[in-house]
C-alpha cells in the first residue's frame, strides 16, 4: 500500500490552487454583498410596509440569526455530498433567498426569505474556509484564507456602497435582484469549476462517521479556539452596526461618522492578507490570534476616547485587528492533521457555531449597558469582553500542526479533475 497524505494536491499544476482560490473569494464576495445590500433600501421598505427603521433592521438581525446557526449542517452536508455541491448550494440558496425577497408582498414575507439567504450563506460560509484550505494545507495556507477573508470585506464594502448608489438610482426590488442573479452567477461558476485536489477522492462526498464526528466534535482545540473568537467576533458585529449610530449621537462630524463606518468594513483587506502572510513566514498563529484580539480591544477601548477628527482611526483599528484575527483563526482546523480533508468543513462549522454566539449575545448586552451607564460602559464592556475570552487560546497546543492519524493515511488513486 502506498502512503500519502490525502491534502497534498501534488499531482495539480501549481496555477490551479490560485484559480480556486479566485472561484472561492468570488463567492465570499457575493455572499456579503447579499448580506449587507438589503440594509441601502431600509428607508424605502419601510415607508412602504410602515415600519420603523428598528423594525426594518430585524431583516439583518434574522439574516444573521440563521446565517450563525447552521454552519454545522452545512459542513456535515460538505462532508456527505462533497465540497463543489455543496459550495455551489449555499450560494444557489442565499441567492434564492434575494431573488424572492423582491416578490416580497408582505413585511413577514420578507423575513422568511431574509431568513433563507441567511441559511445559504451559512452553508458557504464554512465550506467556503474548507475550500480554501484542502488547497493549500500545504503551502501558504494563512496567505490564502487571508486572501479570501479580504473578499469578505470588499463584499461587505460593495454591498453598502455600490447598491447604495444602485437602489438610489432604481429601487430597493431592482438592487436585490441585481445581487441575486450575481450570486446565482457565482454558484453557476462553482459548481462548473470548481474542484478538489487530484487523490483526494473523499472531497467528493463520504458518508459521515463516528470517526469523523469525534475528530471533530470532540476536538479540545476546536472548542477553545471555538471560545476564544467569541469575544473578538461579537463585538466587531457590534461595532460595525452600532459605530454610527454611536458618533450621530456624539454630534461628530458626517464625514468623520461616514469615514469610520466605511474603514471599519474595508480595513479588512489589508488587515487578513497582512496576518496570512505573517502567519506563513514568521509567527506561530496562536501567537498571532492573542495579539491580533488584543490590539482589536485596544481600539474597541479607544472608541469614546476619540475626538471629532481621530473618530475613524479606533475604526481603523477595529477593522484592521478583527480580519487580521479572523484570518488566522481560520488556518487552526486544517493544521491539524488529527482532522481528515473531509472533516475540515464540520471543524470550521463548530467554530463558527461557537464564536457567533458572541455575534448575537454582545451588541444585545451593549444596547443594556448604554441604556444604562451609557454608552462609555458599553464600548468598555465590548473591549473586556474581547480581551478576557482570547485567553481560551493559551490552553491548546502550541503547535499548529499535529501527527497524521493512522485513520487518515488512505491508499488513493489519482482522480480525475472533477468531483463524481
Amino acid at each position: 500500500m502506498r502512503n500519502e497524505r490525502p491534502s497534498t494536491p501534488t499531482a495539480d499544476p501549481p496555477a490551479t490552487k490560485w484559480l480556486m482560490l479566485a472561484i472561492v473569494s468570488a463567492g465570499f464576495i457575493v455572499m456579503t454583498i447579499n448580506w449587507f445590500d438589503i440594509s441601502t433600501g431600509f428607508d424605502d421598505i419601510g415607508a412602504e410596509y410602515h415600519k420603523a427603521i428598528p423594525d426594518v433592521a430585524f431583516l439583518i438581525s434574522i439574516f444573521v440569526a440563521a446565517y450563525g446557526v447552521l454552519h454545522i449542517p452545512g459542513g456535515l452536508l460538505a462532508t456527505k455530498w462533497g465540497l463543489r455541491r455543496t459550495l455551489a448550494l449555499g450560494l444557489a440558496v442565499e441567492a434564492a433567498g434575494a431573488l424572492l425577497s423582491a416578490t416580497s408582498t408582505s413585511f413577514a414575507q420578507l423575513v422568511l426569505w431574509r431568513a433563507l439567504a441567511g441559511v445559504g450563506a451559512s452553508v458557504f460560509a464554512a465550506v467556503g474556509v474548507a475550500a480554501v484550505s484542502i488547497w493549500f494545507r500545504e503551502h501558504q495556507h494563512a496567505l490564502a484564507l487571508g486572501i479570501s477573508s479580504a473578499a469578505f470585506s470588499v463584499g461587505t464594502a460593495l454591498g453598502l456602497y455600490t447598491f447604495g448608489d444602485i437602489t438610489a438610482a432604481t429601487s430597493w426590488r431592482t438592487s436585490i435582484v441585481i445581487g441575486g442573479l450575481v450570486c446565482l452567477a457565482v454558484a453557476a461558476v462553482s459548481l462548473l469549476f470548481f474542484r478538489v485536489p487530484r487523490g483526494v477522492g473523499s472531497l467528493a462526498g463520504v458518508e459521515i462517521t463516528r470517526e469523523g464526528l469525534k475528530q471533530t466534535f470532540f476536538n479540545k482545540d476546536i472548542w477553545l479556539y471555538g471560545l476564544a473568537f467569541f469575544g473578538a467576533y461579537g463585538a466587531y458585529l457590534g461595532a460595525s452596526q452600532l459605530i454610527s449610530g454611536y458618533g450621530e449621537d456624539r454630534g461628530l462630524p458626517g464625514g468623520q461618522v461616514g469615514a469610520a463606518a466605511f474603514l471599519i468594513g474595508i480595513a479588512g483587506v489589508p488587515g487578513s492578507i497582512a496576518a496570512g502572510w505573517l502567519a506563513d513566514r514568521y509567527v506561530s498563529p496562536r501567537t498571532l490570534f492573542a495579539v491580533g484580539a488584543i490590539l482589536e480591544a485596544v481600539s474597541l477601548a479607544c472608541v469614546p476616547l476619540a475626538g471629532e477628527h481621530t473618530f475613524w482611526l479606533p475604526a481603523l483599528g477595529i477593522g484592521f485587528m478583527f480580519n487580521f484575527v479572523f484570518a488566522v483563526w481560520q488556518t487552526v482546523p486544517g493544521n491539524m492533521r488529527s482532522i481528515a480533508p473531509e472533516n475540515i468543513g464540520t471543524a470550521i462549522g463548530l467554530m463558527l457555531t461557537i464564536s457567533a454566539i458572541g455575534g448575537f449575545v454582545l451588541p444585545w448586552a451593549f444596547g443594556l449597558i448604554t441604556d444604562g451607564p451609557g454608552y462609555t460602559a458599553a464600548w468598555l464592556f465590548l473591549a473586556i469582553v474581547s480581551a478576557v475570552t482570547v485567553g481560551f487560546c493559551l490552553f491548546s497546543r502550541s503547535r499548529g500542526r499535529t501527527a497524521t492519524p493512522e485513520h487518515a493515511i488512505r491508499d488513493l488513486n489519482p482522480v480525475s479533475g472533477a468531483e463524481a
